[in-house]
């Protein structure tokens, strides 16, 4: 099965589009609620520095997915931390390509010389949280009950990683 990560690229965004909608739409994985733009999107995934970047997830020639390395504050003091994303097409999940998109994104982010990465994941969403202890990120906060959305107060779970 032909796998490749790749450079987000703008023939992209609708297809990245589609992907975080319907986890905005059908899923607590993200705490967004309004449907997201195009120029929303854009901005997830576009950076005027080289050391964020997206990179798209290519199956068989179809995207799969996206992943991000992106910055986690504003300050100077966290120039060495950056925060990690990442969305699977819904056709992707359970496959194994979640493991290999966040392990892509972790060599990306030592080319960048990160120090750490963190991820906030909601509670519920125990794929994801399985992820990041899969690949021993260490729990490090447990918001409660710090988001509401479909009637449901939601938790948000926190990881880290040193590099």
């Amino acid at each position: 099965m032909s796998v490749t990560i790749t450079e987000m690229e703008r023939k992209y965004l609708g297809d990245a589009l589609d992907v975080y909608r319907w986890y905005v739409l059908n899923s607590t994985a993200t705490f967004q609620i309004a449907e997201p733009s195009e120029s929303q999107m854009e901005s997830l995934l576009f950076f005027d520095t080289g050391r964020y970047r997206s990179f798209a997830l290519i199956v068989e020639g179809r995207f799969a997915g996206y992943g991000i390395v992106t910055r986690f504050k504003p300050r100077e003091a966290f120039d060495r931390t950056a925060e990690v994303t990442l969305y699977l097409a819904q056709h992707a999940t359970g496959k194994g390509y979640g493991p290999r998109l966040l392990a892509h994104l972790e060599d990306f982010a030592r080319a960048q010389e990160m120090h750490s990465l963190v991820a906030l994941v909601t509670g519920s969403n125990h794929p994801s949280v399985a992820l990041f202890e899969r690949a021993l990120y260490a729990k490090c906060a447990h918001f409660h009950e710090v988001g509401f959305k479909f009637g449901q107060t939601l938790d948000l779970v926190c990881f880290e990683k040193l590099l």
